[in-house]
């Protein structure tokens, strides 16, 4: 059961569009769906066959910026995994020109 006052940190519901890394390849991303986010952990879904215990990488993408999250697979349920953040980088990227003017 999930109750407010047992969690370290509280749980924002959300719905915002995410790209996982397929382990194993390269540059191969496939899309996914975050629903909820706290500041340990979230909840997404995706079409990846990950266990609990694996690495999940998993990318936000903004107007000229990529962040990178990874994070260990906590729970599963079908497509709905639980993950325990381990490490965040942020990737500024040039901005198309069209944007600049």
């Amino acid at each position: 059961m999930d109750s407010t006052g047992t969690r370290r940190y509280p749980r924002f519901r959300m719905h915002t569009p995410v790209f996982i890394a397929v382990p194993g390849t390269t540059n191969t991303v496939v899309p996914g769906l975050v629903s909820k986010l706290s500041r340990t952990g979230m909840e997404l879904y995706a079409g990846v066959n990950l266990q609990p215990g694996d690495l999940m990488e998993v990318e936000f993408r903004t107007t000229g910026r990529k962040i990178h999250v990874a994070g260990i697979v906590c729970n599963r349920s079908g497509f709905c995994f639980g993950l325990q953040f381990c490490a965040l980088r942020i990737e500024l990227e040039k901005a198309p020109a069209s944007l600049l003017t």
